[in-house]
């Protein structure tokens, strides 16, 4: 039996050091995200990262592990060796191939991936093919991790006769079950009372020291049952919490005193992190028109996407729920939740609405959203016309089809709300072959692509003016997430979440708003409904109108960790952890904590505590709206 435990053993270490490698090279292509941390902690994180490795390979490789120790034969034959080594590799190639996505695709998400990865292509539009074209260096790392695997495996000894005879049950059985017993421990991490989970991974450790440690085999595995929230029990006046928070949202309104029936539509920018634009940088950047039109609008320098990804972040824009748990809504144990979204909001004044994105039907199943915010008219690659306008990956180019939107509204019965999703700024990022050179071509491989955008929505104003509806429409654009960033004031945890908003109204009747403020995107219905004078009876406690007067702010969840920023502070607050106050004015990269501003951070962590009760609690109970007063109720005459 000795032989049985080399031979598994020699194959697990092989496996063992591949996992070292990629973690090696998830530092070096992610190393922006490590900045803050010292060597010793990097080397604290590698050695953490042990203890996920072994769980990840105890898992994927129980299978060859079992089959190893189960024939009562001393010598396999030729037949069974070369089954086990193709089960060996068929177990572990596609994990290393996660592990090898994950050192692109992470800049992206910032986290490890979970099972939603291998619904990417299906759910985007996006062909892997495209994917492997793109990004082919990944491609060869993983034909290189299997042809390490494929040769350090050894040949199966051929021409070597099966040994007669049998082991003896007393020995082979207490060996099968100690290979059982060893496997179930390595993947639980442990013989503590709970199994391991990616939480433990460098709690408290700066950066994303967290996502080094951790490796994506382990994160797909442990998000095949995803966990519910927690109940928060931070506050046991449940009234009081909300007392609290609507005090929040409470202000002098900035609107004159007017009925409005404007029409609405956002634009919800693919990737374009507010790193791209000019305004709010100082100028020069990829967004010529987008900087123009800035000047003309209220324009929020300081504003936070939701999440970190497209399907987390329509929740937010539509509907006014932030992304505060691990999984998206849709994806989550809560997706069929209570939600009042745009739709349901507006229907009952009238309105038409309608969402428009030219990829497939139901991709990031947007069109199950749209019937749950009570969105009227979803228009997808099946609706559009012209499918020689099909980019070849992922839908239709954003010119042609910004130029069918803006058309296509003008059939619309107003007063109407349309969400408008661009996507040519999605990777592979395809820009026209005719516009090839005309736009900057920048340092990253997006930027062309974003100034394509840019040019596709100067086009879509100019045959917006020439409708009827235009002079009576308030726009507002923004983005669903940041993508891939260089600067130092956006490559830091908050910086990932800074996308552009701007409010523009062709008719200039925008009252004055301090756009210095923080902003977030669940204000973003929550000030679409108060310029239309749109009480609800019921109402989220989250998102305050940009139209009324005070303090913004904006609350984050990024890998169990929650950042709020109010003004120039930001806190990270960690459950059950210590809480760190950053001043964004002296330390706009997040490096220094301040330590003298105690009052200050127990009044923004007290703050947290109450968001995050009120988040988890209202998603477990399904009660997160709250009944707004009739006097508020009742728009101003």
């Amino acid at each position: 039996m000795l032989n049985r435990w080399i031979y598994v053993l020699r194959r697990l270490a092989l496996v063992l050091g591949l996992y070292f490698v990629l973690r090696v090279l998830f530092l070096i292509c992610n190393h922006g995200g490590f900045a803050e941390a010292t060597p010793g902690q990097i080397a604290g994180a590698f050695l953490s990262g042990l203890r996920f490795d072994l769980s990840a390979i105890a898992a994927t490789n129980f299978i060859f592990i079992l089959l190893a120790f189960l024939p009562l034969r001393p010598e396999p034959g030729l037949v069974f060796q070369r089954l086990m080594k193709g089960v060996f590799l068929a177990l572990n190639v596609p994990f290393l191939c996660i592990n090898a996505i994950d050192l692109e695709y992470f800049q992206f998400t910032g986290r490890r991936s979970t099972l939603a990865l291998l619904g990417l292509a299906t759910d985007a539009g996006v062909k892997w093919s495209s994917l492997v074209l793109y990004y082919w260096p990944v491609g060869l790392l993983v034909l290189a991790m299997a042809a390490v695997l494929w040769v350090g495996y050894g040949r199966p000894r051929a021409g070597l006769a099966p040994q007669p005879g049998r082991v003896k049950v007393w020995l082979w059985l207490p060996n099968l079950i100690l290979v059982g017993v060893l496997s179930i421990l390595a993947f639980r991490g442990g013989l503590q009372m709970k199994p391991l989970t990616p939480a433990e991974a460098m709690p408290g450790a700066p950066g994303d020291l967290a996502q080094l440690a951790l490796n994506s085999s382990f994160t797909v595995l442990k998000s095949f049952h995803q966990k519910s929230l927690e109940r928060a029990r931070y506050f046991s006046d449940e009234a009081e919490l909300r007392r609290y928070l609507r005090s929040f949202l409470e202000g002098g309104s900035l609107l004159p005193e007017a009925p409005r029936r404007d029409n609405i539509v956002m634009l919800i920018l693919e990737s374009f992190s507010a790193e791209y634009w000019g305004a709010g940088n100082g100028g020069s950047r990829y967004t010529p028109f987008l900087d123009s039109l800035a000047a003309e609008s209220l324009f929020f320098e300081h504003n936070y996407a939701n999440g970190r990804r497209s399907i987390e972040a329509m929740p937010s824009i539509l509907a006014g729920l932030p992304s505060l748990m691990a999984d998206s809504l849709l994806e989550s144990a809560y997706a069929n939740n209570q939600l009042l979204g745009l739709g349901a909001l507006l229907a009952p004044k009238g309105y038409t609405t309608s969402f428009f994105h030219g990829a497939g039907n139901g991709t990031m199943h947007f069109d199950t959203l749209m019937r749950r915010a009570g969105v009227e008219h979803y228009f997808g690659l099946a609706e559009y016309p012209n499918k020689a306008d099909f980019d070849g990956d992922w839908g239709i180019l954003d010119e042609p089809y910004l130029q069918y939107v803006a058309k296509e509204l003008s059939a619309q019965k107003p007063p109407f709300a349309a969400a408008i999703f661009t996507l040519t700024s999605h990777l592979p990022y395809p820009v026209p072959r005719k516009y090839h050179g005309r736009f900057k071509q920048g340092t990253l491989a997006i930027h062309e692509s974003i100034g394509y955008t840019d040019f596709a929505l100067e086009r879509f104003f100019a045959t917006a003016r020439q409708q009827p509806w235009f002079s009576n429409t308030l726009f507002i654009i923004t983005a669903d997430h940041t993508q891939k960033l260089e600067t130092p004031q956006y490559s830091n945890a908050l910086g990932e979440y800074r996308v552009p908003l701007l409010i523009y109204h062709p008719g200039g009747k925008l009252p004055g708003a301090d756009t210095h403020r923080v902003t977030e995107h669940v204000d973003i219905l929550a000030s679409v409904l108060d310029y239309l004078q749109i009480r609800p009876a019921r109402r989220l406690l989250f998102g305050k109108s940009i139209f009324q007067s005070g303090e913004g702010r904006a609350f984050l969840h990024a890998n169990g960790h929650y950042w709020i920023v109010r003004g120039q502070y930001a806190l990270e607050f960690t459950p059950g952890g210590t809480s760190k106050l950053f001043d964004l004015n002296q330390d706009p990269q997040l490096k220094s904590p301040l330590t003298a501003d105690s009052d200050r951070l127990r009044a923004l962590e007290y703050e947290a505590k109450a968001l995050v009760q009120y988040f988890n609690n209202g998603m477990l109970d399904n009660n997160l709206y709250d009944a707004v007063p009739q006097s508020v109720q009742t728009p101003r005459q």
